[in-house]
């Protein structure tokens, strides 16, 4: 709800101050400067930017056309038809539909004036500076999305960190699969909440490379589709107690040193005596245990992947401001 109304709010400002520049020069259809500011102003610097450069092309393309149309045939509707004819191809072949709407509107001045001169057309081109100029300098603030990006990453991570702990009790049948089935789903719909607030973040800095969240919540999204393989793995057998002690102790482990800078390589080197430890152990002797041995051995390939994803991420972002170990 904050957001929407800081939302409005700058459109509002954006519009009468669009408006207000318009008629203080004297130009006709002042009120097309606020429109045009109104649906310039998006929801990130980049898109405003890319999109308001865009909107200048195709009103110039739309002018140039219009003049040569109207030159040859003077004012007609059908002349404006077959400008629409001729300018909606090359704009969808130039990937400029985004100016579609303005230039059309633009052109329609001039079609409504009866007249085509040089002052009609300054004052189209105008009306278009003067709307994306505000729209420009509306977006110059735009709230910082960094804390709440933080926020959600802690949220994540607490809720992985309980998915392991659960899945150490289960190991040693302390704990039901149901007790935590709804974890899954918060952290699905969790991750994409981030994610988009991650990219948001990113495309709010022009010349900058704000991508790191963006990696983050990718890197999480990975390990949460490990995190299922392993649920599953765990809901297809019954492992006894002395043979998943240690595995379980070592999810225990994983789940209360999770954290964002940590690189998991510590782990992975105990993840290594480990399976040596499993290697050395008694064959399996009937085909029940050699089932469950396998679905445990699964498992414990699964979690050293999670810990790899993480390592992987750290090798390439661990230096970055965020994230100092």
């Amino acid at each position: 709800m904050k957001d929407l109304f800081y939302r409005a709010t700058k459109i509002a400002i954006g519009v009468v101050a669009s408006i207000f520049m318009a008629e203080l020069i004297g130009l006709k259809f002042s009120t097309t400067a606020g429109i045009i500011c109104m649906i310039s102003i998006l929801d990130t610097r980049v898109q405003t930017y890319v999109v308001g450069v865009k909107r200048l092309i195709t009103a110039v393309v739309a002018i140039i056309i219009a003049t040569i149309l109207f030159q040859l045939g003077g004012r007609d509707l059908i002349l404006l038809g077959i400008f629409l004819m001729i300018f909606i191809p090359i704009l969808t072949v130039l990937k400029l539909t985004d100016g579609m709407v303005v230039g059309t509107v633009l052109v329609s001045h001039i079609y409504t004036l009866e007249v085509l001169n040089l002052d009609i057309m300054l004052n189209e081109i105008a009306l278009l500076i003067i709307g994306m100029s505000v729209a420009w300098s509306m977006s110059l603030h735009i709230p910082d999305k960094e804390k709440e990006i933080k926020d959600i990453q802690v949220e994540a991570e607490e809720l992985i960190k309980s998915i392991l702990n659960n899945m150490a009790l289960h190991l040693l049948n302390k704990c039901s699969m149901d007790e935590y089935r709804n974890s899954f789903e918060r952290l699905d719909n969790i991750l994409t909440r981030g994610l988009d607030c991650a990219i948001i973040f990113n495309n709010n800095f022009l010349l900058k490379d704000n991508s790191y969240f963006i990696q983050y919540f990718q890197m999480r999204r990975q390990q949460y589709e490990i995190l299922s393989h392993m649920q599953k793995h765990l809901e297809e057998t019954f492992i006894t107690v002395d043979k998943a002690k240690l595995l379980s102790e070592f999810t225990e482990k994983l789940s209360r040193e999770l954290n964002e800078c940590n690189s998991g390589d510590h782990l992975l080197v105990r993840a290594d005596e480990l399976k040596k430890y499993y290697q050395n152990t008694d064959l399996p002797k009937t085909r029940e245990e050699f089932e469950n041995r396998a679905i445990l051995y699964q498992y414990f390939n699964d979690l050293i992947y999670f810990i790899k994803i993480k390592s992987k991420f750290m090798t390439t972002f661990g230096e970055i401001k965020y994230c100092k170990i």
